[in-house]
């Protein structure tokens, strides 16, 4: 992430309204509804207005070392009485690994949200149409149907409105294989910490508690311990269409990134994946990754 970038778009915005969106960096990524609606005020701007105008901040979040663009989505949690929390996402490319292994901003922002708590989502926004692979991606999400994807190009005041269903036609999705949960949706398995004493195990077996993986069964957490002493963790999501699913070390590669927007993150010094027995394994994979990073992986199987 060039950081850089961040607080530069930061500096784009009237100084009362850079003020809320300071708190982005203590926030994860995420502002309140009274923050939104404070904004909306402050710069006479409707919802879809925002966004847009949020939609540079967010890119400026990327980390693209292999492609060199930089991508930013944002999504709104549902909220039945109004104004949702909205969260921040980005693409995240990791050096070293095949291209497979690139988040992107649609994911970044989608994940970012459910991390925190979201089971349902009102709207994404973005500046382009989503590619097919995340398109595959949202349609395993709770309430798909019900979500608004707003597509508004930053040099346009034109915005375009779609559902899933209009991007994705003749889709495969759970229901295809018979499956009844969704991404994002409430569930949570429950799975005994191998390590009871390690809070760093109890952290990637609470994020494996709380992964999706009803295809596989390999529910799968990644808790990461940085030099500064904060635990960071991911979970797996998985997708019907296999390919499109997103690794628990992707996710908490991405919670690393939310929880550093200011500067660079600290170093990694311990790593543990926590992973639920079945057919497959995302073991060397992580592995190789945290490697790469210069830690060690321990794993432990459940």
């Amino acid at each position: 992430m060039n950081h850089r970038a961040f607080q530069d778009q930061l500096a784009q915005f009237p100084v009362n309204a850079a003020d809320i969106l300071h708190q982005l960096i203590h926030q994860r990524g995420r502002l309140e509804p009274e923050q939104v609606n404070e904004l909306k005020g402050l710069m006479e701007l409707s919802s879809e207005q925002l966004l847009k105008a949020l939609l540079p901040l967010a890119a400026s979040m990327s980390t693209c070392p292999i492609s060199s663009f930089s991508v930013g989505a944002i999504v709104e949690g549902f909220r039945p009485e109004g104004q949702g929390p909205v969260y921040l996402g980005a693409n995240l490319e990791i050096a070293g690994q095949p291209l497979k292994m690139a988040i992107h901003a649609e994911q970044a922002a989608i994940s970012n949200a459910w991390h925190q708590g979201e089971t349902r989502l009102r709207r994404l926004m973005v500046n382009e149409a989503p590619c097919g692979h995340c398109r595959q991606f949202m349609n395993e999400l709770n309430e798909i149907d019900q979500m608004d994807i707003t597509v508004s190009q930053l040099d346009s005041d034109q915005q375009r409105q779609y559902s899933l269903s209009n991007l994705l036609p003749d889709a495969f999705g759970p229901g295809d294989l018979k499956q009844g949960t969704r991404l994002m949706g409430a569930s949570l398995l429950s799975l005994e910490s191998p390590d009871p004493a390690d809070k760093l195990v109890n952290a990637a077996t609470e994020a494996a508690c709380r992964s999706y993986a009803p295809y596989s069964g390999c529910h799968s957490g990644v808790a990461l311990l940085i030099e500064n002493g904060d635990i960071i963790s991911g979970r797996y999501a998985e997708n019907v269409a296999f390919n499109p699913g997103m690794t628990a070390v992707e996710a908490a590669l991405a919670n690393l990134r939310l929880s550093s927007l200011a500067e660079a993150p600290g170093k990694i010094i311990d790593a543990v994946m926590v992973e639920k027995q079945a057919s497959v394994s995302h073991q060397a994979m992580t592995a190789s990754i945290i490697s790469h990073m210069g830690a060690e992986l321990r794993y432990f199987v459940v």
